[in-house]
């Protein structure tokens, strides 16, 4: 069919086609070329179409912000896609998230948002955390010049786990979980397993808290009304914080413990507002610069207990502190309580000036300090503790002379003599006294403070 030279032989019906429309082999040639030239301008591996999503992020991340992946998936949901090994870099900072999916991305927030492995780079402060989940976020933009604030976001879920910090104050955290934020929005969050480095020469070097939790608090407004130093908006409803399981120490050696800080609070229509607040399980071990002097005392700890419970009737503009009681295991009670009138809410510093003095009591029950305190300094002198009540009872004339102080003076030196242990000093002006009426009018003597404030003191 050919002789060894040719290459290669026309099928006879090309040949017979091409002899009879030398148009047709001209068009074939031209197509010929056309696909040549085609298949030698494509890249090596083409690479796929990049989801729209992840157009999507790059510009509201901004073009200070370099974004890349190893891949990244688009899913059915509009604005959505997943990633792997995405990076973003700003300058010296790395943010490197080894899985992340992005649910109903918008130019003024997401959907959803789940990141995992994280990693932060470069920053003063280097961040690891194992998960992020974010749902429901909205941002509103602060307008020219301005600078977010705290109530600028809303969020119905933020969760974080096992946040690892480093620097010269490292950060551990278990797990963050908040609920429902926003202004406007009363919200739950729970911290657990918090662990603070502290460096340098302070007394302590390291603290942690089990758990801290709130509920019923609209957070954005606090923190809003925080960063404008002005009261924040109540809004009817119950309120609670709690802290619980906090130890700070020292070289490995506890300094003090507490087993429960409690806070809780309601507003109800039509009622006062109420609140107190708990504190349980408190201990303080020796440790500078109390160590000294709880050792003198025989002190091998300190433990205490305290409490504050009050309301205000927003109406009638009255205050009410019916109790905060502080108790020290083995040494004393103190316990505190006031009533004032013209109290606003939401008081200002000038209205502050206003406020008047109902009444007041404070009384203080020996448990075993004075006694301490005076056998620790009558060795100190090296005489009798007699002798030493003896010198108190003197100083107490001194400091409370004349007839109108008499029974204080009576009061005083039964519990110097070891006669009572308890001492209470009341205040009952004749009429509610401004605090502005207090300090206006500084008495020179006691005396002068007796009669202005009304003021008893009593031993039993």
């Amino acid at each position: 069919m050919g002789h060894a030279g040719r290459e290669c032989e026309r099928p006879v019906i090309t040949e017979v086609a091409l002899r009879r429309s030398p148009g047709l082999a001209c068009r074939m040639r031209s197509m010929i070329l056309a696909v040549t030239l085609a298949l030698l301008a494509m890249p090596a591996s083409a690479q796929p179409t990049e989801p729209a999503a992840a157009a999507q992020l790059r510009r509201l991340l901004g073009s200070d912000v370099t974004l890349s992946f190893a891949t990244a998936t688009a899913t059915d949901v509009q604005g959505s896609a997943a990633f792997t090994a995405m990076v973003l870099t700003k300058g010296t900072e790395i943010v490197r998230v080894a899985e992340a999916r992005l649910d109903g991305l918008r130019d003024d927030g997401i959907a959803r948002l789940s990141l995992r492995g994280i990693t932060i780079e470069g920053a003063p402060m280097p961040i690891a955390l194992d998960r992020l989940d974010l749902e429901g976020l909205t941002v509103r933009r602060p307008g020219p010049g301005q600078k977010p604030v705290p109530d600028s976001f809303t969020a119905d879920l933020l969760r974080l786990e096992n946040w690892r910090s480093g620097g010269d104050s490292p950060v551990n955290v278990g797990a963050i979980n908040i609920e429902n934020y926003g202004t406007g929005r009363t919200g739950q969050a729970t911290m657990t397993a918090l662990e603070v480095g502290l460096q340098g020469a302070g007394p302590v070097d390291r603290v942690t808290i089990a758990r801290v939790a709130y509920s019923g608090l609209d957070a954005a407004e606090l923190l809003t009304a925080l960063v404008a130093q002005r009261p924040p908006v109540t809004a009817p409803g119950r309120s609670s914080l709690d802290i619980e399981g906090v130890t700070v120490s020292q070289g490995g050696t506890a300094v003090a413990r507490l087993g429960a800080f409690a806070m809780r609070g309601e507003i109800t229509p039509g009622r006062p507002h109420s609140g107190s607040v708990a504190l349980r399980g408190l201990e303080v071990n020796p440790s500078p610069p109390h160590a000294e002097w709880m050792q003198r005392l025989g002190y091998a700890s300190l433990r205490a207990e305290a409490r504050l419970d009050a309301t205000h009737d927003v109406p009638a503009r009255v205050f009410d502190l019916s109790e905060f009681s502080f108790e020290l295991r083995e040494a004393g009670e103190l316990h505190f309580s006031l009533r004032a009138d013209n109290v606003p809410e939401g008081m200002s510093e000038q209205q502050r000036q206003s406020m008047r003095l109902v009444s007041a009591r404070l009384r203080y029950a020996d448990l075993s300090l004075f006694q301490r305190w005076v056998r620790a300094q009558a060795a100190q002198q090296r005489i009798a503790e007699p002798a030493l009540r003896q010198s108190l009872i003197q100083q107490s004339d001194a400091m409370l002379p004349g007839p109108t102080l008499a029974d204080a003076r009576n009061a005083m030196q039964r519990f110097l003599r070891g006669e009572a242990t308890v001492l209470e000093l009341s205040a009952s002006p004749s009429a509610p006294l401004s605090l502005s009426q207090i300090t206006g009018k500084p008495q020179s003597s006691l005396a002068g403070w007796q009669r202005m404030l009304g003021l008893t003191l009593t031993a039993r």
